[in-house]
């Protein structure tokens, strides 16, 4: 219908080319179309060219790529396989080709023959083809001829003399300069550092998207490596698209003859091939998704854990009660007594109320003291009246507690150091609620834990918590000679291209020993 209104009216056309200029999502919802083969022959789909009518994550995508524009910034996309990456992507620089006078993009890949293939509908550019052609033709730019001007690598806006362009192979990022460089499928790239320093000088504007392809490469290298604040990555998993039910992901993931395939290429997971993970992500995944099919219960009294970071490390305080984890707050700050009252700051207003009522308080602060941490001891000392709650510092160096493991062994003959025995706690609620999520799935190893045996994740759109999700999957475990487990030190990791795990070491934190019983038997409390 409002084809055929403006179409008709000339005013009427005006009003929408306007609108559209303002505002690109209901440009693609409006006016926009795609292409999927698999849906000839299902029945109700419409057949294989449908509207563009995007999905929430998609619309957001779209929001991130303005944002990144907006910021003249770079910007990267982990994403799943088959989520519509490259047509959001492509139709966002169709709308700017069109709309935006001085706009140039490119799109780059490893591979040239990815890039564009007229008659290809799987390459990027001729996706962008197929949008441009099918959109109206009053639309379309004036002086306007598709066997001229959607040329092979060069499809040139007549009226305006914008251009989207393609490059691909060795000489990847070596042309001229782009408005917005998209690199596709980055983590595959051969040579990675070479396209980033050649890239560099292209573009303000670089949009690294991929598929993950282990930990040794500079697209993982960018993701974990601190370079890149949080709203400067964005994560596209397969269960943001609501046509991907579970029942799709159950069947999809029992097609892959190796799990670790389907880990990387749906789950986003970067250690999905990589051995002696300490928390496997797919137990970090249960963790977030417990909350979406259980009622997790926060306990009463809460602790929270902070890290404090020094130069490019980002200082991070996160709440825990019971299995229910806060989400945190971060902030990249040297300043030592300016982090020490966000910490007070953060543990003094945080506050849970449970369906009983019942406001839960956290009454308890373990803290990094060690190296910079040293610096934030004494206002956090001074502010005790403030906190009413036991602050304490913890060097994870140290050695680990008396804490009996189920297999008979004690914390000091089973672990190197005190941080090595928190991360096997956070191993272990991890590892909880990933048995209950298979027992209440019905599958295989399935084990009933209580809901207060596991850990859960409520919030897992917050920045923070994307990023806690990640880290924590990240460092390996090794064994000593002697037998002894110690966690990856972050010389190692950053060995492998990965920033210090900031996050996760702060929600460790909250399980280091003398944050249950003996606090509240100091604070006057039962436990």
């Amino acid at each position: 219908m409002r084809l055929d209104q403006t179409t008709n009216s000339l005013d009427l056309r005006e009003i929408e080319l306007e609108i559209c200029k303002q505002d690109v999502v209901h440009f693609l919802n409006t006016w926009v179309w795609t292409f999927d083969p698999r849906r000839v022959d299902v029945k109700g789909s419409g057949g294989a060219y449908t509207p563009f009518d995007l999905f929430e994550r998609q619309a957001e995508l779209c929001r991130f790529l303005d944002d990144r524009v907006s910021n003249q910034e770079d910007g990267l996309v982990e994403k799943s396989r088959d989520i519509g990456y490259t047509w959001v992507t492509g139709g966002y620089a169709t709308h700017r080709w069109l709309f935006m006078p001085g706009f140039n993009a490119t799109f780059a890949s490893r591979i040239t023959d990815q890039v564009d293939k007229i008659g290809n509908i799987h390459t990027i550019l001729e996706k962008i083809r197929m949008l441009i052609t099918y959109l109206p033709a009053w639309m379309l730019p004036r002086g306007f001829n598709p066997s001229r001007h959607l040329a092979y690598m060069r499809l040139i806006n007549p009226e305006n003399g914008n251009l989207i362009a393609g490059e691909g192979g060795k000489n990847l990022g070596r042309g001229g300069r782009s408005s917005m460089f998209f690199i596709d499928e980055a983590a595959f790239l051969e040579n990675g550092d070479a396209v980033d320093a050649a890239t560099s000088g292209n573009s303000d504007v670089r949009i690294w998207g991929s598929t993950v392809n282990g930990l040794g490469n500079t697209f993982a290298r960018k993701r974990h490596g601190g370079s890149l604040r949080p709203d400067q990555i964005f994560r596209f998993h397969y269960t943001d698209d609501p046509r991907k039910t579970s029942e799709w992901a159950q069947k999809k993931r029992q097609s892959f003859d190796l799990p670790h395939i389907w880990a990387s290429e749906y789950d986003i997971d970067y250690s999905a091939s990589v051995e002696g993970i300490a928390i496997p992500a797919k137990w970090v995944q249960a963790a977030f998704d417990l909350p979406k099919h259980f009622k997790v219960e926060p306990a009463r009294r809460g602790i929270v854990g902070a890290d404090v970071g020094a130069g490019k490390a980002k200082s991070v305080a996160i709440g825990r009660f019971g299995p229910v984890v806060v989400p945190p707050s971060f902030w990249l700050q040297p300043d030592t007594t300016e982090t020490a009252h966000r910490i007070v700051e953060y543990t003094t207003k945080l506050l849970l109320i449970r369906s009983d009522g019942y406001e839960c308080q956290a009454y308890a602060l373990n803290y990094d003291n060690v190296g910079v941490g040293r610096g934030v001891q004494s206002t956090i000392t001074h502010s005790q009246h403030l906190l009413h709650t036991v602050a304490r510092g913890v060097n994870t160096g140290q050695e680990p507690t008396d804490t009996l493991w189920p297999d008979g062994e004690s914390s000091k003959e089973k672990f190197v150091n005190l941080k090595a025995e928190i991360w096997w706690k956070m191993r272990a609620d991890c590892k909880a609620s990933y048995e209950k999520m298979l027992f209440a799935t019905k599958a295989e190893g399935g084990v009933d834990h209580p809901l207060s045996d596991c850990i859960a994740f409520p919030d897992e759109s917050n920045p923070g918590m994307m990023q806690l999700k990640q880290e924590l999957s990240l460092p390996k475990y090794i064994r000593t000679e002697k037998g002894k487990i110690m966690i990856e030190p972050k010389d190692r990791l950053a060995q492998r291209g990965i920033a210090s795990t900031d996050f996760a070491d702060g929600l460790g934190l909250t399980y280091a020993d003398g944050s249950t019983l003996d606090v509240w038997e100091r604070l006057g409390a039962a436990a």
